[in-house]
C-alpha cells in the first residue's frame, strides 16, 4: 500500500498508469466484477486525475485504491446492505472511518457486496449474487462473508485496501479463503458510526490487505480516529518482538485434515520465533461458542433493529438470514441479559488468562470454501455457515482482537489462513507478532493479476 504513496511522489504519470490498471482490472474477469455492487469507472478516472494534482505529503492514504463494504455510508454512493433496495438516506452519511479515508484523498473504487445485513459467514446473497472466489477457475466457490466482495477486490487488483466489518468473523473469514490479511479490531476501539448495524454488542470495523505490513500502515492511520485511551495507542511496531503463544485443541476439532496439517506445520515454523506455552483449558472458548449456536446476542439485536427500522425489508429477507432470527420474537429480555452477563464474565476470565501468553494460534476457517451449488440446500448452507464461523466467533463474543494471515493452499487450491488471537486493545502487539510471523513464513498469496 505504501508503494502507492511512493509511486505518487516519484512519478505522477506512473501513478496514473497504475490507477488506470486498477480500472482495467475491473473489466478483466467475472470475478473482478462480481466483487462490487457499485463501481464507477468514469468517476474513478476523474478522481484519480484530481488526486494526481495534489502536492502534499500530509495525506496518509493519498491515491490509495480502497473498496468499501456496502454497510458503510459513503458520499456519492447509495447504501443497500445487501438488501434488494436502497436504504434511507441517513445510512449514506459517512462516519469517522470513511471521513479519514476521504480527507486523506484515498481513491474509493466502489462498494463491495455483503451478505444481507452482514448476517452470515459464507458470503452468499440471493438478491445480488455471490462474488466469485478467484482461486478456483473452474468452480464457483464462496468468497467468505459477510464482507464477501472485500477479499475478492484485493485478489483481482481492484483495491489495495478493503474495508469490511466483523461481528463473528466477517473480515477474517473472507480474508482467509481469498489469501489476504484481515484484522478484527477490539469492540469500541473504532467507531461504528455511519455503518448499518447487525449487532450493537459485537460489530467492529475491520481491514483487509495483501500483507501485514500494509495492515499495520492502514491500522495506525485509521486508529487516529479512535477516541478511546488504549494502552497500546501510539506504540511502534516491533518486528523482532519476543512472544509466547499457546494453542487450543477445540479450534482443530472440526478442521479438514489438510487444513490441520498445514496449520500445525506453520506452528512448527512459528516455534522458531516464539515460545510455546501449554495451557490446559480455555473453556471460555467452548462456552461462548455454545451460546453463539443458540443465537448469542446478535440474532436478538438484529431482530430488534429490523423490526424497528427496516420492517418493510423483513418480507424480502434472504431465507438463510430470516431463519437465524425466526425464534427471536419469543426471546425474553431476561434471557438476553443473562447471556450478556455470562459473556462479560467469560470475557474477563479469558483476558486474565492472557497474562500467561501473548496470543492463541488457531486455524482461521476449518473447512475449504464450499462450491456455491452445494449450498443451495438450506441444511448444507446452515452447516457450512456454522463451520466457517466456528473459529472466529469466540473472538467477538469474548471481546478480543485477532488477525488472519495466509500460510498455505489446501487440496482445492484455496488459501488457508492462520488466526492469531490477542487480548482486548492489544492490536499493536498483535500486529508486531503477526509481522514477525509473516517475515518468517513469507506471504505467497498476493493478488492474482
Amino acid at each position: 500500500m505504501k508503494n502507492f504513496i511512493l509511486i505518487y511522489y516519484l512519478a505522477k504519470l506512473q501513478y496514473l498508469k497504475l490507477l488506470k490498471k486498477y480500472v482495467e482490472n475491473y473489466n478483466h474477469s467475472e470475478a473482478s466484477k462480481s466483487a462490487f455492487v457499485e463501481f464507477n469507472n468514469e468517476e474513478i478516472e476523474k478522481l484519480a486525475s484530481t488526486i494526481s494534482r495534489i502536492d502534499s505529503n500530509h495525506f496518509a492514504f493519498l491515491g490509495v485504491p480502497v473498496s468499501i463494504k456496502d454497510l458503510y455510508g459513503v458520499n456519492g454512493y447509495k447504501t443497500r446492505a445487501g438488501t434488494p433496495k436502497e436504504l434511507p438516506s441517513k445510512w449514506e452519511v459517512q462516519g469517522p472511518i470513511i471521513n479519514t479515508l476521504t480527507s486523506h484523498h484515498s481513491l474509493i473504487t466502489g462498494k463491495t457486496h455483503t451478505v444481507e445485513f452482514a448476517f452470515g459467514g459464507v458470503g452468499m446473497n440471493p438478491h445480488w449474487g455471490t462474488p466469485i472466489n478467484p482461486w478456483d477457475e473452474t468452480e464457483h466457490r464462496v468468497p467468505g462473508g459477510s464482507s464477501s466482495g472485500a477479499g475478492v477486490s484485493l485478489c483481482t487488483g481492484t483495491a489495495a485496501l478493503a474495508l469490511g466489518t466483523d461481528t463473528a468473523g466477517s473480515v477474517r473469514i473472507p480474508a482467509s479463503v481469498t489469501g489476504n490479511v484481515g484484522l478484527k479490531t477490539t469492540k469500541n476501539r473504532w467507531s461504528t458510526e455511519g455503518i448499518v448495524p447487525l449487532s450493537s454488542s459485537f460489530d467492529t470495523p475491520g481491514i483487509l490487505t495483501h500483507t501485514v505490513d500494509d495492515c499495520i500502515y492502514a491500522f495506525k492511520e485509521l486508529d487516529k480516529t479512535s477516541l478511546y485511551n488504549n494502552k497500546d495507542k501510539g506504540l511502534n511496531v516491533d518486528p523482532s518482538i519476543d512472544f509466547t503463544f499457546t494453542t487450543y485443541d477445540w479450534f482443530f476439532d472440526k478442521c479438514d485434515d489438510q487444513i490441520s496439517s498445514e496449520i500445525n506445520a506453520a506452528i512448527k515454523k512459528i516455534e522458531g520465533n516464539g515460545k510455546y506455552k501449554k495451557v490446559n483449558e480455555l473453556n471460555e472458548i467452548d462456552n461462548s461458542y455454545n451460546l453463539f449456536t443458540k443465537g448469542g446476542l446478535a440474532a436478538a439485536e438484529f431482530a430488534a433493529f429490523i423490526n424497528g427500522e427496516m420492517r418493510d425489508l423483513k418480507e424480502t429477507l434472504d431465507p438463510n438470514v430470516a431463519f437465524r432470527i425466526k425464534d427471536m420474537d419469543s426471546f425474553s429480555a431476561m434471557e438476553y441479559l443473562e447471556r450478556k452477563n455470562d459473556l462479560e464474565t467469560m470475557s474477563y476470565s479469558i483476558n486474565k488468562k492472557f497474562e500467561e501468553f501473548d496470543i492463541i494460534i488457531t486455524p482461521t476457517v476449518p473447512i475449504t470454501a464450499p462450491i456455491t451449488s452445494y449450498l443451495e440446500d438450506s441444511k448444507k448452507y446452515s452447516e457450512a455457515n456454522g463451520l466457517m464461523l466456528r473459529n472466529t466467533s469466540p473472538v467477538n463474543l469474548l471481546g478480543l482482537c485477532a488477525i488472519t494471515i495466509p500460510v498455505a493452499l489446501d487440496g482445492s487450491g484455496i488459501p488457508i489462513g492462520v488466526q492469531l488471537i490477542a487480548p482486548a486493545f492489544h492490536e499493536m502487539k498483535l500486529l508486531s507478532i503477526a509481522l514477525r510471523i509473516e517475515n518468517s513464513l513469507g506471504n505467497k498469496y498476493k493478488n492474482l493479476i
